[in-house]
């Protein structure tokens, strides 16, 4: 039985999971639209999208799920104009990487009963159609946020969604998504930030440090190339909880330079010992990796 799959907004994350739906042997029919209709447009040349929709309208209509791909700031106002449009047993969802704020919207505009939350935990410094692929997010999680009214079988439509994109997913409350991804993914991000900052500040006019950067600068600093647009939206939006794993984090760094300061025999010996303890034990969670 084909699946009519509608994706409102068409960059990486959307181009990713198109071509992972084309590749998944299942009958997928993809509708498509965004902003800009060129990475559109080329995805339908490709054969990942059948059907290129000018605007969010009536095309979506028919759609057995519907993916919001867009920045968080517009989401509430295609929710709006999808209570209209989408028929009632159609799943609303989206892929951003802060859920409350859109529960919310949700919540106020009376959509609890069709809207789950999404969250496909993937990605790539890189952006738009043309970088993406199914590769980009083989294997990583799919963290689904229902609401207190998701019947039982469209969290379980949603789990096979993610599990047909190649993915694993994971069902989890919408706060508890929140606090988890400000401490393992957004704060790591303004770290990174952060890091670059620092290092181009104190580097010399000859940029010695630029040219001995290698393996551990170039792993941390990575994630600081990554899109500014996207990531001020998502801070703003999960401000309390970076903030709240920021204040950790500042004052474990000092606790540290007070120690270093102090020369405390044994202390860093015991940091590293701990910090690597919790790091191996990532491994046995995610042995792909």
């Amino acid at each position: 039985m084909k699946t009519k799959v509608g994706f409102i907004g068409f960059g990486l994350i959307a181009g990713s999971l198109a071509h992972a739906l084309k590749e998944s042997g299942r009958d997928y029919h993809i509708t498509a639209t965004s902003r800009h209709l060129e990475p559109v447009i080329a995805a339908v040349a490709d054969g990942i999208v059948d059907v290129a929709a000018p605007a969010v309208d009536e095309t979506f209509a028919q759609c057995d799920i519907i993916l919001l791909c867009t920045p968080v700031i517009t989401i509430t106002e295609y929710l709006t104009k999808l209570k209209a449009i989408a028929s009632p047993d159609c799943i609303i969802t989206d892929v951003g990487s802060v859920k409350t704020i859109i529960h919310e919207a949700a919540d106020s505009l009376g959509l609890n009963d069709r809207f789950i939350g999404g969250h496909p935990m993937a990605g790539s410094e890189k952006t738009g159609y043309e970088n993406s692929g199914s590769s980009i997010i083989k294997d990583a999680r799919y963290i689904i946020t229902p609401t207190k009214e998701t019947k039982p079988e469209k969290i379980e439509f949603m789990k096979q969604f993610a599990s047909d994109v190649g993915m694993r997913p994971i069902v989890m409350d919408y706060h508890v998504h929140d606090k988890s991804v400000a401490a393992i993914s957004h704060v790591p991000h303004l770290l990174s930030t952060a890091l670059v900052h620092v290092v181009s500040d104190n580097d010399d006019e000859e940029k010695h440090m630029q040219l001995l950067a290698a393996g551990c600068f170039r792993d941390m600093s990575r994630v600081a190339a990554s899109s500014p647009e996207m990531w001020e939206q998502i801070c703003l939006t999960n401000s309390s909880a970076i903030s709240n794993i920021l204040e950790q984090y500042i004052e474990m760094l000092e606790t540290i330079k007070d120690n270093i300061d102090k020369k405390t025999p044994g202390y860093v010996a015991s940091l590293f010992e701990m910090s690597r303890e919790y790091r191996n034990s990532l491994e046995s969670r995610h042995p792909e990796h």
